[in-house]
């Protein structure tokens, strides 16, 4: 299965070609830094609200990060709330990390392993207390219900949801639609190689609106903590 999944990577990165001259790579200044005390470090930054993403070594990330238009840094996002004082980053995904695909909760630690990443970055939005008190009944609620990874990336379904979707609609229920997160449509050639590749007819995958990575801190309610390279 994995030898199919870079296989599937290789074939994609021949077929698009990307141009890459807008993909920031830089990183803060880490280098001299451990992983494991830029994780530590990076846990007593967070506040409730923060956005957390990662970039994963798993080869489907360089998939998913080529949706970003403006920073490719990144292919997974969660979102941070806190449980009886300890911080918790809330996020959705499937495969060999969540097997059942199920909205979950993880440490910081363990989302950022530097075993299977690359990076790490924390975000902060614009959010007030009322905000923050909305969006946790909204996600808890999510988690009750069992909501799981949605693979192929219909917007229309909540009871379904990809990460950065989950997201974006946990921002605007919680403010009342005072943030919301902007789309991406993909390219002729992505909606393409999505069709083939998620076995999906053209005529859905051309029309999708994805709420790429980017999307979610790319915009003028977001703003950057701090970005750790591993």
């Amino acid at each position: 299965m994995r030898f199919a999944t870079i296989l599937i990577i290789v074939i994609y990165d021949i077929f698009f070609c990307f141009d890459d001259s807008n993909e920031v790579h830089p990183f803060r200044d880490n280098t001299h830094k451990d992983p494991y005390t830029m994780i530590n470090e990076g846990k007593t930054l967070l506040k409730e609200g923060d956005l957390v993403l990662r970039l994963n070594t798993d080869p489907s990330s360089q998939y998913l990060k080529n949706f970003n238009r403006f920073d490719k840094k990144y292919s997974h996002a969660g979102i941070v709330l806190y449980d009886n004082g300890y911080p918790f980053v809330y996020h959705i995904i499937n495969g060999e990390e969540n097997p059942d695909g199920k909205l979950k909760k993880d440490s910081l630690a363990r989302f950022c392993d530097p075993r299977k990443n690359m990076a790490y970055g924390i975000f902060r939005y614009d959010i007030y207390a009322d905000d923050i008190k909305n969006m946790k009944n909204l996600i808890r609620q999510w988690c009750e219900a069992g909501v799981k990874f949605d693979s192929v990336f219909n917007p229309a379904t909540d009871d379904r949801m990809y990460c950065s979707e989950m997201i974006s609609k946990a921002l605007a229920g919680a403010t009342n639609k005072r943030i919301l997160i902007s789309t991406t449509r993909p390219s002729v050639n992505e909606a393409a190689f999505f069709s083939m590749y998620m076995h999906l007819p053209y005529a859905y995958t051309s029309n999708l609106q994805i709420i790429a990575i980017d999307n979610l801190y790319t915009n003028r309610y977001c703003h950057l903590i701090k970005e750790y390279s591993y």
